[in-house]
């Protein structure tokens, strides 16, 4: 067993780094084969936050040291990523309420105990409220993007749509046919194993089945013609992005003073807004999908 942020060695039956906390691997190559990066963060002890709420949502994550970004990442296995990445945006949701309301209590502290000078009385107040209106708006955005980024559905593309409608056509027509033959069989007198009244509920049961499996592989077919429209968009969305946007384009709207995952939404918005610009208004959930999985393919190692 392996620290994949010590590299020590541990014999085996040891589960946990006795140095550092984080949890053990097999084999020291793993880190990088299996995994993917969800986030990363200065302090260890927010990492380790977000790696119990990923435990607690039955996720496997695991914290390590990246030496040359002096950061620590919090890496979950490829196939959960996109889990782990809703999981996530719950997760900063709260996190970020929790700074509201210390910004609140913060508040509440400073209005009992600081008070203005007599002659400055007015100035000074006006101050104090056009600060704290503008921190607490500001949290209140990392508030609402976060909301908003958490609520966005799963896309599911039409090619895997069409795969779905097949397989599900596939099933119910052969338990549909395979029924309504052992039927005919029975309204045929071969065998008789179901009194008159059951005999009609299975039968139209059966015809039921073979009714949604035509029903499902016309949708398929359906499905199918769409996905090649969908590929042949996405290729060309991705050709003008390719040509039009930059990641200073993006990083523009960044700001010194919001954490790095609200800068990220606020990036990720900016390119929704780009896109939506150029294209038109599009499916939410499947821009959502698009802007994130293009930007990790584009950006994501710069």
């Amino acid at each position: 067993m392996w620290c994949p942020k010590c590299k020590n060695e541990y014999r085996a039956g040891i589960t946990v780094c006795v140095d550092c906390g984080t949890k053990l691997l097999e084999f020291l190559d793993q880190t990088q084969e299996d995994s993917e990066l969800l986030h990363a963060f200065a302090e260890e002890a927010d990492a380790k936050k977000l790696i119990s709420y990923l435990e607690y949502s039955s996720i496997p994550s695991r914290c390590e040291w990246m030496q040359e970004e002096g950061v620590y990442g919090v890496f979950v296995d490829k196939k959960s990523y996109k889990q782990a990445r809703k999981a996530f945006s719950a997760f900063f949701t709260v996190e970020t309420a929790e700074q509201y309301e210390k910004l609140l209590s913060k508040e509440t502290d400073l209005s009992q105990k600081d008070h203005c000078e007599p002659e400055d009385s007015a100035d000074c107040a006006a101050t104090k409220d056009d600060d704290g209106e503008e921190e607490k708006e500001e949290i209140m955005e990392e508030i609402r993007s976060a909301v908003s980024f958490a609520k966005q559905g799963s896309y599911v593309s039409k090619a895997d749509k069409s795969a779905d409608y097949r397989s599900s056509a596939i099933t119910f027509t052969t338990f549909g046919v395979v029924g309504l033959i052992v039927m005919g069989l029975h309204w045929a007198g071969v065998f008789t194993f179901f009194t008159t009244l059951s005999s009609v509920i299975i039968t139209v049961m059966f015809a039921g089945f073979l009714f949604v499996g035509i029903d499902s592989f016309i949708r398929a077919k359906k499905a199918k013609a769409e996905s090649v429209e969908e590929e042949r968009f996405i290729g060309q969305l991705k050709t003008w992005l390719d040509e039009n946007l930059t990641l200073g384009a993006l990083t523009a709207v960044d700001q010194a003073d919001l954490s790095k995952e609200a800068n990220f939404l606020n990036e990720m918005n900016e390119m929704k807004n780009i896109i939506t610009k150029q294209f038109g208004e599009l499916d939410q959930a499947f821009l959502e999908q698009f802007t994130e999985e293009y930007y990790n393919e584009r950006f994501d190692n710069l």
